[in-house]
């Protein structure tokens, strides 16, 4: 019986400190995840690395004009405000590349990352969507193209100091 009660107490000290460590993190922690994109011109998977403020992302365009692979970076300017309880609003700036067997295997140019995120358990959880209007630099200069996504992240608790 008491060594029953010696693992309970051990186990419920180790889920309060994993706890603390999650709901502790401060805003520059780091969050991993997926996101899906369609649009006018790609049917993307990319995976989302999220150092605050950057966001990395590298995804595999599955589109009918043959596949890609594209690499953005962005910086988010607002992340998180709220607009009412549990919807919050970021907006993002930043740059893409993608590289391509096509007749143009390579093009660039820059976004606007605008969305809608929800924060779940204790904002471990991220839930979002996105609209990207972007403006194609390479090779050839065009405007607005719109893609959009949807995508999670989770929060990577820091075991470090």
């Amino acid at each position: 019986m008491k060594r029953a009660i010696k693992v309970m107490v051990i186990l419920f000290v180790l889920f309060v400190v994993a706890t603390a460590t999650v709901s502790a993190a401060d805003k520059g922690s780091l969050r991993l995840g997926l996101e899906f994109h369609g649009g006018t011109d790609v049917s993307r998977a990319v995976l989302i690395i999220r150092p605050a403020p950057f966001d990395i992302k590298l995804g595999y365009n599955f589109a009918e004009t043959g596949s890609a692979i594209y690499l953005s970076g962005d910086y988010r300017i607002v992340s998180g405000y709220q607009l009412i309880d549990f919807l919050h609003l970021f907006l993002s700036v930043g740059a893409y590349v993608q590289f391509s067997g096509d007749p143009d295997p390579f093009a660039a140019g820059l976004h606007v990352p605008v969305g809608l995120q929800i924060f779940l358990i204790d904002n471990v959880v991220e839930i979002f969507a996105e609209l990207i209007p972007a403006i194609p630099l390479f090779p050839s200069p065009d405007f607005l193209p719109w893609r959009g996504g949807i995508g999670f992240t989770v929060l990577v608790p820091r075991f470090w100091k």
